[in-house]
């Protein structure tokens, strides 16, 4: 039987398998191929000292370099991966390129198959072959790089399961070697995600993944999707449920998260899913701990019916991330979030109400933001922080700082005058400034930042990766010190 390895590779999460390689593992072996998984993104965890570790994932973020040392260590490591897998009948490696974050070390990987592997037939597929890295990506998209440069032989751009099945029987499709993918209009024909090659117990965290919509309803400034997925599709509540329950019998597992960009884009869908789930758990003993995490969007009250929060509750909503973005109603005007500060109100008393932890995703140094609207969102650390002592906002993520992808609307649209310290390096998205508000420049935002971190630090709001996120901003700043009058203090370790 034919054989084929499926990798994944950083920056992705580690704690559980991979959504993307169980997605496509049903099309191989609809075609008779059988699929073995190679996790180096787990593996590099497991296998490499924290130290070179945290260099490689700030160099995949753009946020940092790889010192030479490093740079061939990590070559020699993954030659030895790929070494190793060689085996008889093996036709296929195909590569899981998730985001851009993961590009730099696709790069590094699709060379070291190429050499090690010369007659094997290299896929490559993920959003992440439709970015474009500016000097990294020679300034056209990676899966354009890629055949240019023939690290693989072929390329899926878009979603993948369509255009994978018409590769394997040797016919053309949209989006096979050519950035012109079409949108899967039906998610509910697709098989379920098989994950029967995964070896659970290497994954700390007993969850899988479970995409319920592709594509997004609001079309946010900062954000690129819809040049993935233009329109929004929704798996019917019916189906969704029937995946989890499957999952959950068969794998023993009781914990999903949603891949969505957002879980509650059909309201009426949502409500349906809840109360379908709800049920099931209700009338079989063995579903009564099934929970779920995902991506939320914060709504208007009339938008988002107090029975739609009651139904989470006895559905088992686990964990919710909602993109706040910005306590300033103006800016998230400017970024087209369409809600208000009476609905974030509204929403935090629902979720206190029926026990629903969320993560508030936060975006400092929008091109608008002024010290008025740095001020509302330390107004609002104060004015919010009995819902951080109850438990209600578990956790926030203030990232880096902003940065402008080029196939977002900020950047393609000329919705600012926007100068960028653009010399060819990707980090550059980093290093703009909006000439008709010049006080906001990278030493500002990066300084805004700071003062939330150690507000957030003092009122008691959980901050997960801050170390990372400021040990980033840090190398971001340090790269651009030449071109600026900001002075640099060394991040003590």
């Amino acid at each position: 039987m034919k054989k084929a390895i499926l990798v994944n590779i950083p920056i992705t999460e580690t704690l559980y398998p991979s959504g993307s390689l169980a997605a496509i593992i049903p099309v191989f072996k609809k075609h008779g191929i059988s699929t073995v998984i190679e996790d180096l993104n787990l593996k590099l965890r497991e296998t490499v000292d924290d130290e070179v570790l945290q260099e490689i994932y700030h160099w995949c973020e753009l946020s940092g370099n790889l010192s030479e040392h490093s740079k061939d260590q990590l070559n020699l490591w993954l030659d030895d991966q790929v070494k190793n897998w060689h085996t008889e009948n093996l036709q296929y490696v195909a590569v899981s390129v998730f985001t851009y974050h993961s590009i730099l070390f696709a790069q590094m990987l699709l060379w070291s198959i190429r050499r090690h592997l010369p007659t094997v037939h290299i896929i490559v597929g993920g959003s992440g072959v439709s970015s474009n890295l500016k000097d990294i990506t020679d300034h056209i998209y990676f899966g354009e790089q890629i055949l240019q440069k023939q690290w693989a032989n072929s390329v899926v751009f878009g979603d993948g399961e369509m255009v994978l099945d018409a590769l394997l029987s040797g016919h053309p499709y949209p989006g096979l070697n050519q950035n012109n993918p079409v949108q899967i209009d039906n998610l509910d024909s697709l098989a379920a995600p098989d994950y029967s090659d995964f070896d659970f117990e290497r994954y700390k965290d007993n969850r899988l993944l479970i995409t319920g919509s592709r594509g997004c309803v609001r079309h946010c400034t900062f954000c690129d999707i819809d040049t993935i997925w233009p329109k929004f599709k929704y798996r019917s509540p019916e189906n969704q449920v029937k995946e989890i329950i499957e999952h959950a019998k068969k794998y023993k597992i009781q914990r999903f998260e949603f891949t969505d960009s957002l879980i509650n884009g059909s309201v009426s869908g949502w409500i349906k899913f809840n109360e379908l789930l709800a049920n099931a758990k209700a009338q079989d003993a063995d579903l009564k701990d099934i929970s779920y995490s995902g991506q939320f969007i914060c709504r208007d009250r009339k938008n988002q019916p107090a029975i739609m929060y009651e139904l989470m509750h006895y559905a088992g909503a686990r964990q919710i991330s909602v993109g706040i973005e910005s306590f300033s109603n103006k800016i998230r005007d400017a970024m087209k979030k369409k809600f208000s500060d009476s609905s974030i109100e509204y929403h935090l008393d629902q979720c206190a109400r029926w026990g629903i932890p969320n993560i508030f995703l936060m975006l400092v140094g929008h091109p608008e933001e002024t010290m008025i609207d740095h001020q509302r969102n330390i107004d609002c650390l104060y004015q919010f922080q009995p819902y951080s002592d109850m438990g209600t906002i578990f956790m926030i993520r203030w990232g880096t700082t902003m940065h402008i992808l080029k196939d977002t609307p900020l950047a393609r649209d000329g919705l600012y005058d926007l100068e960028h310290a653009d010399y060819g390096n990707a980090e550059s998205i980093y290093a703009w400034v909006n000439a008709l508000n010049p006080t906001n420049t990278l030493a500002e935002r990066v300084r805004r930042r700071l003062e939330l971190h150690c507000l957030s630090y003092e009122l008691g709001y959980s901050q997960p990766n801050s170390r990372a996120e400021l040990v980033a901003m840090y190398n971001i700043l340090e790269k651009y010190q030449p071109l600026k009058s900001h002075k640099i203090f060394p991040l003590s370790k």
